[in-house]
């Protein structure tokens, strides 16, 4: 909560929920009172319930995130801790939390963590009752993944059901085991799924019937899929680098992960006891967790590095078998190689991740910065460590340098960011300002946080987009209406509208290259 709500995504989200508790109808989605059926309602309950409880602010709108990446994080140690012991549970779960996507997500204000902690609970629970033996303990694991998955499906759409589907599928071929469907209570597993569904999908479809179905389902669902109408283009690959960033600092073990894997190099362990022969089964699907989205994202016409967050807490899994390997003292040829990587690369990433900074965040200097210098002098005394095949300190080092990291790294970045991304500190200045009766106009350009920190008053279009304006002859018409309006515009644009005769223009604020205006027609 301490920093402003960000991006496109965050301030509409919030805005929807504070909408819905304003309003009290947790049914029907709305931006300004205008309809917005981008996504389903669980984010917004929980939004929602948040602000109920907290008040209004960044703090509610991510605490939902937050709680539920926490939640997620248990439910790794414990599914670990039941397969295999605790100390495979404790490293999946630290795995789980120390990497940026996991972090960033569970601080934001978006849909993408709502998704993949229920899916997570989901697909962990289907796991465990695949495994199990006793019928009646089956069904109840199997009823309460489908519960979750219902949770899913209300989260972000039909992928809460189609990645269990194929995720199952694929494993029960696999391992050529169908009969293992036997005893999970399909009926009523998918009874539950359809009660947990029904609870918004039933009033939505009464009350909106098909303008819900074509927004949200062929628009947002087939059209955001199939085609590039949603502006979010990206290469085949371009979730290889995400996966490589994302699972940061695990990346060198997750790729030997998968080597170790598909070269059948953990069957070695099979017979080792009945925790390892469970733990490989584990393997297997949280592999098959992972592909199955990187792989069904890469076709799709509109790509964002969100889509794939559901993958992380497989990742955990199969980065925390690596580090028990190592801990157990089984360094093979393979886990040492990895190993020698590991701390270059974590120290390579870290070095462009901080110029990267640089060319996004114009004010950051890397080289003048701790997080540089320690990320480099990190890297060598881990290289270090590595080479004297220390693996158990490497690992502990590793995982303190990380967690050492963050407080750095959130004071460094968390203003740089809030800075460019959010526009609270004009929205604020256009609060004081406004006069009966009047709207925030866009003029040319609008950025989304204006939504949440103005309450929605600009105008909006029947389907919750904001109205932006292009011409001035579009905003003359709309001050005339209105009789007068505040208008966010670039500097490039205040002597175009200042030049116009039949506009009173009044600069009232501005930020960098952006200017707040009042604007009247002239009679």
């Amino acid at each position: 909560g301490a920093m402003a709500l960000i991006g496109p995504d965050e301030p509409r989200y919030a805005q929807v929920a504070r909408e819905m508790l304003a309003r009290h109808d947790p049914i029907t989605p709305t931006i300004g009172g205008q309809l917005w059926l981008e996504k389903p309602a669980l984010t917004y309950w929980l939004m929602a319930l948040s602000m109920r409880i907290f008040g209004v602010s960044e703090f509610a709108a991510r605490f939902p995130s937050a709680f539920l990446a926490t939640l997620v994080a248990f439910l790794i140690y414990g599914v670990g801790r039941r397969v295999h012991s605790p100390l495979y549970g404790v490293l999946a779960a630290c795995c789980f939390i120390v990497n940026p996507m996991s972090f960033g997500f569970a601080r934001g204000a978006t849909t993408d963590m709502p998704l993949s902690a229920t899916l997570a609970a989901g697909l962990c629970l289907l796991f465990l009752a695949l495994q199990e033996a006793i019928p009646s303990r089956r069904s109840r694991l199997f009823s309460g993944a489908c519960f979750c998955f219902g949770l899913a499906i209300l989260a972000k759409g039909l992928i809460g059901i189609f990645f269990p589907v194929v995720i199952a599928g694929s494993y029960l071929l696999l391992r050529r085991r169908a009969a293992m469907l036997n005893g999970l209570g399909l009926a009523r597993g998918s009874l539950v799924l359809l009660l947990v569904c029904a609870s918004w999908y039933g009033p939505m479809l009464a009350r909106h019937g098909w303008a819900f179905v074509d927004e949200f389902f062929i628009q947002h669902h087939i059209e955001r899929y199939l085609t590039e109408r949603f502006r979010h283009p990206g290469p085949i690959f371009y979730y290889l680098p995400v996966l490589l960033v994302g699972a940061f600092p695990w990346t060198p073990l997750l790729i030997s992960a998968f080597v170790r894997l598909f070269t059948g190099r953990h069957r070695r362990d099979r017979e080792e006891s009945a925790e390892d022969h469970g733990l490989e089964h584990l393997m297997t699907f949280a592999a098959l967790w992972t592909v199955w989205p990187l792989f069904f994202f890469s076709f799709s016409q509109s790509k964002l590095p969100g889509y794939v967050l559901p993958i992380f807490p497989a990742t955990a899994f199969l980065v925390a078998r690596e580090i028990l390997y190592l801990w157990r003292g089984g360094a093979d040829r393979l886990a040492r190689i990895g190993m020698l990587i590991w701390p270059l690369f974590v120290s390579a990433i870290a070095t462009l991740a901080l110029f990267y900074a640089k060319k996004e965040l114009e004010a950051f200097d890397p080289l003048k910065h701790v997080l540089f210098w320690g990320g480099l002098g990190g890297g060598f005394l881990g290289l270090g460590l590595s080479l004297a095949a220390r693996y158990r300190a490497l690992l502990i080092f590793m995982l303190l340098l990380c967690a050492a990291s963050v407080p750095s790294v959130l004071a460094t970045f968390q203003p740089l960011i809030e800075k460019k991304e959010s526009f609270q500190d004009l929205a604020e200045i256009a609060l004081r300002e406004f006069q009966p009766g009047e709207r925030l106009i866009g003029y040319g350009w609008f950025h989304h946080s204006l939504t949440f920190y103005t309450n929605a008053r600009s105008i909006y279009d029947e389907h919750g987009r904001v109205r932006i304006l292009f011409s001035p002859n579009e905003l003359i018409e709309v001050a005339r209406r209105l009789g007068s309006v505040l208008v966010v515009a670039q500097r490039s644009h205040v002597r175009q509208l200042s030049e116009s005769p039949q506009l009173e223009v009044e600069l009232i604020g501005g930020r960098g290259e952006y200017s707040l205006l009042r604007v009247k027609p002239l009679k």
